[in-house]
């Protein structure tokens, strides 16, 4: 029991001392701007220093966020040092934010890679592909009980039909069997009466 609550201390004190090292690295950042952000070779080794995937708070990749749209900005304005491999490195760096935490309204920005808004896109979506794939298996399920239930109510219509047939038979046989015993009781009666 003490094993389990230390490693839960634990935990939460990792968890602290991260989003504590994630609030230095920003406040740095923000304060080093004066107007510009910094290149992107230092950005990504001060990003990867703050281990973003693991961040839960929201202020926090709000903040990251809006310091990593302004740095795109910059690399797409006049006088950026635009190149594919800064490009790619703004990529990585947004996508190591966990993104669903924001709001939509965040991301009516024309400054952030296109591939963000597809992957958030995308990562919305697996819900829903989720929950499509588990609706067709309960479908399926549905069907396989569906076609159970038909082949029973068969194998009962069959059985129905089979006692109405025997129902019939027997039927005939008793007004047969009423017939014969009125003839009988009739000839004797006329055997009675002479």
């Amino acid at each position: 029991k003490k094993s389990r609550s230390s490693a839960a201390g634990a935990a939460a004190t990792a968890a602290a001392v991260l989003s504590l090292g994630q609030k230095v690295i920003l406040r740095h950042l923000w304060h080093r701007f004066s107007g510009r952000y910094i290149e992107i070779p230092e950005l990504r080794k001060l990003w990867e220093l703050a281990y973003w995937p693991l961040c839960e708070q929201r202020q926090l990749i709000h903040e990251a966020f809006e310091y990593l749209k302004g740095t795109y900005r910059q690399l797409q304005g006049p006088g950026g040092r635009w190149c594919p491999e800064h490009e790619e490195a703004m990529f990585e760096m947004f996508a190591a934010l966990d993104l669903a935490r924001l709001p939509s309204v965040a991301f009516s920005t024309p400054w952030m890679p296109p591939q963000v808004g597809a992957v958030r896109l995308w990562v919305q979506l697996a819900p829903v592909k989720d929950w499509q794939h588990d609706v067709k298996e309960e479908i399926a399920s549905e069907n396989v009980a569906v076609q159970a239930i038909k082949l029973e109510c068969t194998k009962l219509e069959n059985k129905l039909n089979i006692v109405e047939q025997r129902s019939i038979v027997n039927k005939s046989q008793i007004n047969d069997a009423v017939a014969s015993i009125n003839e009988f009781q009739r000839k004797k009666r006329e055997s009675r009466t002479t």
